[in-house]
């Protein structure tokens, strides 16, 4: 048997590590002297031992991994597992995905930031969202109010109402006409009408910019994110939206509150927006 300095050393792993181990049941000496205290541990152990290494390799929790090693799975049981940490993992690349992009993109904003007052636009992971919605073709942008007050009287026989949002289907500025969705965001299902239609907003990631003031002046804001996007290199991955605060409005000299999302795609290798 081999003291637990010649086990560390042959397995590469820290005296601490191995005592560690002991102390939460993962790996014990083989014999523990009584008189010196001196642990032992048999060379059959440093097979077990690569097991536990191997599966902290692939992410699993000292927890998890304890009870994997103390339960006599099958093949399928195991396979199950592996997928399930694979999916996991999937999540956690794509999260560090979205965060180095939030951090390219204040790098890049940096050195701007002193010399304009360009808003600046963050990456967004935006939650599904129950909304009803009516959709119409409009001929001026102040025609969104009747959208919103048709929404409102057929929420209000249901005793709901709720936030304000709009989708752009096709807007002025690059569309002959303007085909707006007005949204109100609901906790939960009222029935339809031949007009208002209730369903869920998927969840996904946006390019999202805080637009402060007056309606006249948010094209500013826009310009400003699709010049960002289009420097990044993300595909549009729908129509763009705006969500409305209107917590905001009863401040007098705070303008409303417009939230603008780009939905985009991301993935390992941004391709380019669309214009």
């Amino acid at each position: 048997m081999l003291r637990i300095g010649d086990f560390a050393k042959l397995s590469q792993v820290t005296v601490k590590a191995l005592r560690f181990y002991e102390e939460i049941g993962l790996l014990k000496p083989t014999f523990v002297d009584p008189t010196t205290a001196y642990r032992y541990y048999s060379p059959h152990l440093l097979s077990h031992l690569r097991q536990i290494l191997a599966l902290k390799e692939l992410g699993f929790s000292l927890a998890e991994t304890s009870s994997l090693l103390q339960t006599d799975l099958s093949d399928e049981q195991m396979r199950g597992i592996m997928q399930r940490k694979r999916a996991e993992l999937s999540q956690r690349i794509a999260l560090a995905r979205v965060q180095l992009a939030q951090i390219d993109a204040w790098l890049q904003q940096l050195p701007a930031a002193a010399e304009t007052a360009e808003p600046p636009i963050v990456l967004k992971q935006t939650s599904s969202q129950l909304v009803a919605s009516v959709r119409a073709t409009i001929h001026k942008y102040e025609e969104t109010d009747e959208l919103f007050d048709e929404l409102q009287r057929h929420l209000r026989r249901y005793g709901r109402t709720g936030q304000r949002a709009t989708i752009w289907h096709a807007c002025a500025e690059r569309s002959d006409h303007i085909d707006c969705e007005a949204l109100i965001l609901v906790s939960d299902r009222v029935p339809e009408s031949r007009r208002v239609r209730v369903y869920e907003l998927p969840a996904g990631t946006a390019a999202s910019v805080i637009h402060q003031g007056d309606d006249e002046i948010i094209e500013q804001s826009y310009r400003v994110a699709r010049r960002w996007i289009k420097a990044q290199g993300y595909a549009l991955a729908g129509p763009n939206r705006e969500v409305y605060w209107p917590a905001a409005h009863a401040q007098a000299d705070v303008g409303g509150l417009t939230e603008i999302q780009f939905p985009i795609f991301i993935g390992p290798k941004p391709i380019a927006a669309g214009n």
